[in-house]
This record gives C-alpha cells, sequence and structure tokens, in this order.
C-alpha cells in the first residue's frame, strides 16, 4: 500500500479566508466556554501583532482593536473536509478523514494512471492550493506514517517521501513524538523523561515502553511503522453535492463572485470524476442579508463536469441577470447525478467535436439570451410556405421530410405576403418584374379555415434581384412578394 496524507494547518483559519485571495487585517478564530473565549488561531497579520494561540479573546481585543474575531464552526469544519474528501476520489477509490484537519489517500493502484507518486501527489497538492487550501503532503508506507510526515512538512517544508516499508523507521526516526495526537498528559510524561522522537521511543526496551506510557502509545508507533495493520474506514461520497462559501465582503458586482465560485465548482469536478457523473442541472444559491436567497439555475444540454464551462454558463447568467443586492455567501447545490460519457480529443476534427462544440455554443447562448430564446426550426407537412416549418427543441426527434415539390424555394420568406403593384396584369417591385420560372400551383388548407390557391413565379427586376411572387386565384388576382433569393 501507498499513502498520500494531505494536511490543513489551521483548518478554520483557511475556511475564514478561502473565499478571498488574502487577508490583510489582522483575524483571529477564537472558541471556548461563552464567558472566556481564547484565540484558537490567527493569521500572520495577527501573529505579528502579539496575538498568540490561547490568549483570551479580550486580551487579544484590548492589544489589536481593529482585530476581526471569528468563532469556530466545528460543523463547517467538517463539511469542508467531507467535500475535500469526495473531490480527492478523482484520484483514488480509497479515500479517508483523518481527525479534523485532514485526508489520506491510499494511492497504490493510481499510480500507472497519474504517472507515478511524484506527478500523483504534486498534482493532489496542485488541486488543493486551487480549492483555496494551504496544504502540506506526505508520502507512506502506512496511512499513520504519511500523516505524520505531512505535519512534520508543515512544521519545516521540505520533501516528505517514502515508499519502502524497509526505509520507513529511518525516515521516522528524526520526527518529534508532538506530531502525534496523543492526550496532554502523555506528551507531558514524555518531555519529562527526555522522550522526543520516535528514535528516542525505538530505542527504549518495548515492555518498559508499555508499562510506562501505555498500550495506545506502543500500538500508535506500530502503525506508523507498518508492524501493525491500521484499517481505514473509506470516506464513502454522497448521492448529492452541496458546497457554500462565506464570501470576506459583501459582493455587489457579480464579477467578484467568479473566484470563488470557480474554487466551487473546482471541488464539484473532482466528486463528478470520482462518481463518474455529471450534471446537467445545477443551483447557484446568493444569499444576502436578513436571510434572502437568489437562486440561479445553470442547465447544460448533456452531463457536463468541466468547471470551466459551468463557470462560462454562470457568468452568461450574470450578463443576463445582475445581482439584486449584496451578497455575503454563495452556494452550489446538483441533486441529480447523471452517467458521464467523456469526449476523446483529436488532433483532427470530425463530426463529434463539431457536434460537441454546437452544444457549448447552444448552452451559452441559453444561458444569456434565456430559455425559449434558442430552438430549432422543423419541416412540417404542409404545402403553404408560411406554415411549411415549426419551432422545436434543438434535440427532439427530427421528423421526416415531407415530400416537396422540385420547384426552386427561397432561402427568406417575408413574415407576411406584400402587396405588390401591377401594370397591365404584370407585377411591379423597383421597376417591372420579369417572370423566368413557373408558374407552381399550390392549393391547401381547406381543412383548418385557412385555405389558399396561388400560382408561385420566379421574378427578376431591373435591379438584378430575384424574387418569389405569387397571383392568388381569387377573382381579384393580385399580386405578392412572398420570398427573396439569396
Amino acid at each position: 500500500m501507498l499513502w498520500i496524507a494531505l494536511y490543513l494547518p489551521d483548518l478554520s483559519l483557511q475556511l475564514a479566508v478561502r473565499a478571498g485571495q488574502g487577508h490583510t487585517t489582522p483575524l483571529v478564530i477564537f472558541d471556548g466556554p461563552a464567558n472566556r473565549p481564547c484565540i484558537f488561531a490567527a493569521n500572520a497579520v495577527a501573529r505579528d501583532a502579539g496575538i498568540v494561540s490561547a490568549m483570551p479573546l479580550a486580551a487579544a481585543r484590548a492589544l489589536v482593536t481593529d482585530v476581526l474575531c471569528l468563532a469556530r464552526d466545528p460543523k463547517k469544519e467538517e463539511a469542508a473536509l467531507a467535500n475535500l474528501a469526495g473531490w480527492a476520489t478523482q484520484f483514488t477509490p480509497l479515500v479517508a478523514i483523518e481527525g479534523r484537519d485532514g485526508v489520506l489517500l491510499e494511492v497504490s493502484a493510481s499510480l500507472k494512471l497519474f504517472g507515478g507518486i511524484a506527478q500523483l501527489s504534486a498534482k493532489v497538492r496542485k488541486g488543493a492550493h486551487e480549492l483555496g487550501y494551504h496544504s502540506a503532503i506526505g508520502v507512506a508506507p502506512t496511512a499513520l506514517g504519511a500523516w505524520l510526515l505531512a505535519r512534520a512538512s508543515a512544521q519545516k517544508p521540505g520533501v516528505r517521501s517514502c515508499v519502502e516499508l524497509a526505509a520507513l523507521p529511518s525516515r521516522l526516526a528524526a520526527l518529534a513524538l508532538a506530531l502525534f495526537d496523543w492526550p496532554p498528559e502523555t506528551q507531558a510524561l514524555l518531555a519529562e523523561l527526555g522522550i522526543r522522537t520516535v528514535a528516542d521511543c525505538l530505542a527504549l526496551p518495548r515492555d518498559g515502553l508499555t508499562r510506562r506510557l501505555g498500550h495506545d502509545v506502543v500500538s500508535a508507533l506500530d502503525h506508523a511503522l507498518g508492524r501493525r495493520p491500521d484499517p481505514r474506514q473509506a470516506f464513502v461520497p454522497p448521492a448529492r453535492f452541496a458546497a457554500r462559501l462565506e464570501l470576506p465582503a459583501e459582493a455587489s458586482e457579480a464579477e467578484a463572485l467568479l473566484f470563488p465560485l470557480r474554487r466551487l465548482l473546482l471541488e464539484l469536478e473532482g466528486f463528478l470524476r470520482g462518481r463518474g457523473a455529471g450534471v446537467q442541472q445545477l443551483t447557484l444559491v446568493l444569499e444576502h442579508v436578513r436571510q434572502v436567497r437568489t437562486r440561479i439555475e445553470i442547465g447544460a444540454s448533456f452531463p457536463e463536469r468541466d468547471h470551466q464551462r459551468l463557470l462560462t454558463l454562470a457568468r452568461e447568467k450574470f450578463v443576463r441577470s445582475p445581482l439584486a443586492a449584496p451578497a455575503i455567501a454563495l452556494a452550489i447545490h446538483a441533486d441529480s447525478l447523471l452517467p458521464f460519457k467523456a469526449h476523446n480529443e483529436s488532433f483532427l476534427r470530425d463530426r463529434e467535436t463539431d457536434a460537441v462544440d454546437w452544444q457549448h455554443l447552444e448552452d451559452r447562448l441559453r444561458s444569456r439570451l434565456g430559455e425559449g430564446k434558442v430552438f430549432a426550426v422543423q419541416a412540417a407537412e404542409d404545402h403553404r410556405p408560411e406554415r411549411a416549418w415549426r419551432i422545436a427543441a434543438i434535440r427532439s426527434p427530427r421528423a421526416a421530410l415531407p415530400a416537396t415539390s422540385r420547384a426552386p424555394r427561397p432561402l427568406m420568406l417575408l413574415p407576411a405576403p406584400r402587396a405588390l403593384e401591377s401594370k397591365q396584369g404584370s407585377p411591379c417591385y423597383h421597376g417591372s418584374l420579369q417572370l423566368v420560372a413557373g408558374p407552381e400551383r399550390i392549393e391547401a388548407g381547406w381543412w383548418d379555415g385557412q385555405r389558399v390557391g396561388r400560382d408561385y413565379f420566379v421574378a427578376r427586376n431591373t435591379r438584378g434581384e430575384t424574387l418569389w411572387v405569387f397571383r392568388e386565384h381569387r377573382p381579384e388576382r393580385k399580386w405578392f412578394l412572398h420570398g427573396v433569393f439569396s
């Protein structure tokens, strides 16, 4: 087995700034009892001002008057880790959530697909960065070993990787025991005994170590070194996707929403890749003050999962419907997952590639213009030219083309036939018309009360325009212009 550990230090703080591109003001996360909250995490600006972890919130506010204080929300952290685990399933089906600040990926079966452990771990870390997370990576044949290496990398940046089980004891030997999630009393006892590294523990007799520190400490060391099995509960992705981001400031322009929305859509793409699925309907929810919400439906012609294409459709929606009020948070929901069919890239364009491009164009037009404004035109079973076509959905089943006359037909019909003047029985339009083809007789419509009786001709005037004209069979026998040849 081979594990990649993705560790997110100060996750609560990362979630507070994830929707923005940076935070230049002092920011702290506080936790603890309501009568005496303490600092749980602080950003670099706040730490430079003297704020440290475990400091009383009142003392932090007295030290830095303009500090931004946010309460810790464990449920938000759990939801973020669940979404991160769902995103990670695109790399391997075996993903496990580790504690409250990371995920583990068992990737031994995925190495060939992604080009080896170096390329895969780099891809995982880059993807986490694009989601808005600052992470550390560890690689080891054991889950706990990879987790310890990742936490050590967060404290002192560097490559923390071990792919051979035999080399794992030497790679873990220099790691501090403080990296283990052991109780404070255990850590204090180890410090009193002068045992600070994994190598110090391994140098002690096993029986004595068990008597002094307990079975849990020895068991954790065995798990890290691969001496004992360390089974992990695999994360099961939910049947639906939901993600939410609180904005660092009110957004009154739609353009300000595209950056955090891209991160949510990247998370959705990874989730869908892990499920082998796509979505045709996506709901974007904008949250405003006073619990007011705006729902925006984003639709696609076929199951889609590419975040860039979904972002393009959202941008077209924003162009059509600007924000009604400043937004303070945004969320996306995908309730119906559909099987996804991937399209192979080709050096030479083919019919399938052209069809996909047309579908993408159709989606963009529908998002910008609205439903019902993009449609197809189909032939209808009717000899009357103005009734020989109908509006239909673009992907509706195509009806068989009716048998039509072989006589020429113009590409452009007028909205309604236009009456023409006539001189000595001959039609005129920008001068006298010369009839060059025809007549073609059309008699139809007796079944619906819209009966017509016409003789159609192809005519040409002195300007060189080629027209489609007809003369009624009625006693008036008037001339009409009905179409123009291109």
